[in-house]
């Protein structure tokens, strides 16, 4: 398999510009953490995706609590009820509904 590649438990298959670093199914969403190289801009490197590979969201931009460059999402876990949290370089951590994308909270990381 490709590491720019998801494949679906239906035999779907998505192709990304960048490797897929994580993935997490919270109850019948796959949320979806692109890798970024080092130095490239790509800071809604998150996507949510039904199971059968409709997509759902994608992570909007978030102010954070510290600005750099450089701030892609680096890990993504599963919080409660239904909810992820992401962490980016920039210390901030943000805690989104899985089915909506919707931003819950935020803090920072550090």
């Amino acid at each position: 398999m490709n590491e720019n590649q998801f494949v679906f438990s239906n035999g779907y298959t998505l192709t990304f510009d960048h490797p897929v670093g994580q993935h997490l199914i919270v109850d019948d969403v796959i949320i979806i953490r692109l890798t970024i190289p080092p130095k490239e801009k790509y800071d809604q490197n998150v996507f949510a995706f039904s199971t059968s590979g409709d997509f759902l969201w994608r992570i909007p931009r978030v102010p954070l609590f510290y600005e750099g460059d450089d701030c892609p999402y680096i890990g993504l876990d599963n919080h409660k009820n239904g909810h992820i949290t992401l962490f980016n370089w920039c210390d901030t951590a943000v805690i989104v509904d899985a089915q909506t994308g919707q931003i819950i909270d935020k803090y920072n990381s550090k």
